[in-house]
């Protein structure tokens, strides 16, 4: 059966294996076209592309003033709110924008720790989510009466809900980084992935910006997106050897199949896949950062030493990350002093 190709239309596989379509005349901008192509949909984006035809926005409408919109609107705009990183400014404005779809037209003044309890009630199978929704909305309070719209913050004693995992994401086991290894060998993407978050220690966010522009002398900058924080990190001779070994970008060490740079939840979910294929469905990238600072601790390096690579602010923090290596090291020391007795 002959396939007809229709003019100015592009065409492109993303990684889910979804046709994308889209309107290209020459080399101006492209416009998004609905599919299947053909379909009536299709026809009236392709129509209206080829015609210079922009559809228009829906129109924004200011939030009424004394509502939940409208104050968490105040605290976008408030210096606490900008002062922090672009990375957790993102995340926040997401958590918050999400509760207002559902509460923005109530009043604020209203909102009492009973409310927001039972909000959390209905999150339980969410702990992580539901704490840090209560995190967001505590900012928003509190910027409320520095600024003399509230006198007191109706959640400030709010509890948090018990987390599942105390422990966050798996932290990698040497056997388990030695599995995904012996299935994506050196000189693969997938041995590149790991190696690049193993031997920096840095998130994914991160992970998919570095590029060889970014080495010299046997060092790597990275500027951390989620702390806006600059490091300078080794490149250690095994990573070295890793990426010279490897196919990689351009500008990017880490590339789609498309050449194009990874977003970092593109990247995530890419990296998933090659987690499954070593049959790993309960590690993650995240967990490479646990498992690269824990490495160090096990190789005696102090707190402030492995602060210096990862990038971190709390002490509390790389605790938690290296305290099952603490305690065996503890442990250990206890055996040698009543074995050394005998």
């Amino acid at each position: 059966m002959t396939s007809v190709r229709i003019k100015y239309v592009e065409r492109f596989k993303d990684r889910h294996g979804k046709v994308r379509l889209y309107y290209r005349l020459g080399k101006g901008p492209r416009t998004p076209l609905r599919g299947p192509e053909g379909s009536p949909e299709f026809w009236e984006d392709y129509h209206d592309a080829a015609n210079g035809i922009i559809k228009s926005q829906p129109i924004y409408q200011r939030a009424p003033s004394g509502s939940m919109r409208w104050l968490v609107e105040q605290y976008f705009k408030c210096s606490a709110f900008k002062e922090i990183s672009l990375g957790y400014q993102k995340t926040r404005r997401g958590i918050l924008d999400r509760f207002c779809e559902e509460h923005g037209s109530k009043r604020y003044n209203q909102l009492q720790a009973k409310h927001v309890r039972k909000i959390l009630d209905s999150m339980t199978d969410r702990p992580g989510a539901a704490n840090n929704m209560l995190k967001a909305l505590r900012q928003v309070f509190k910027y409320a009466v520095h600024y003399d719209l509230l006198e007191k913050n109706p959640i400030e004693n709010v509890e948090k809900l018990k987390s599942r995992n105390k422990h966050g994401f798996h932290a990698w086991t040497m056997d388990e980084i030695k599995q995904f290894q012996e299935r994506h060998p050196i000189g693969t993407k997938a041995h590149l992935a790991l190696s690049l978050m193993l031997f920096t220690g840095q998130r994914r966010s991160d992970i998919v910006k570095m590029g060889r522009q970014y080495m010299k002398n046997g060092w790597i900058s990275v500027y951390q997106q989620k702390t806006e924080k600059a490091l300078m990190l080794p490149i250690l001779d095994e990573l070295q050897r890793v990426i010279n070994a490897s196919p990689t970008g351009d500008m990017n060490f880490l590339v789609t199949e498309y050449n194009r740079p990874f977003t970092s939840n593109g990247f995530g979910n890419w990296f998933r896949d090659r987690c499954n294929e070593a049959g790993l469905p309960h590690c993650s990238a995240h967990g490479l950062r646990k498992a690269a600072a824990a490495r160090l601790a096990e190789m005696g390096c102090s707190v402030h030493e492995i602060m210096a690579i990862t990038g971190h602010d709390s002490i509390s923090e790389v605790t938690r990350y290296t305290r099952g290596v603490n305690q065996q090291k503890l442990a250990n020391s206890v055996r040698k002093r009543i074995d050394g007795q005998k």
